[in-house]
């Protein structure tokens, strides 16, 4: 009786250890079929992540460019109205400048003589 008990004991070991190495192979299987499907996930997310970037990418450069144009625009309407300025205005705003500049004003002689 005791050899049978042992035989089935060592039978029964068998068996748990056939199980678990099973087991461990089905469980290496699920990791490898988890870990692809993380990689292909992690692709596509960061597929859509480099398009949204891109587009807004475009549309910021979409925006400056506006911004620039009528920076370029507002710029060139300056100039303009600077080019019509006549030359006898542009005098007076250089004498009145000028004056307050240079020393003297009204009082031009230094040694007191008027």
């Amino acid at each position: 009786m005791t050899d049978g008990l042992l035989d089935n004991i060592i039978e029964l070991e068998k068996r748990i250890q056939a199980e678990v190495s099973a087991e461990q192979a089905r469980a290496e299987e699920w990791q490898v079929r988890e870990f692809s499907t993380l990689l292909s996930e992690c692709s596509d997310t960061k597929a859509i992540e480099e398009a949204r970037c891109r587009r807004l990418l475009a549309e910021q450069e979409e925006q400056l460019k506006g911004e620039g144009t009528a920076l370029e625009e507002a710029a060139c309407a300056w100039c303009q109205r600077l080019l019509a300025l006549n030359d006898e205005l542009l005098h007076d705003v250089l004498k009145r400048h000028l004056a307050a500049i240079l020393p003297g004003g009204d009082y031009d002689h230094p040694h007191g003589q008027s």
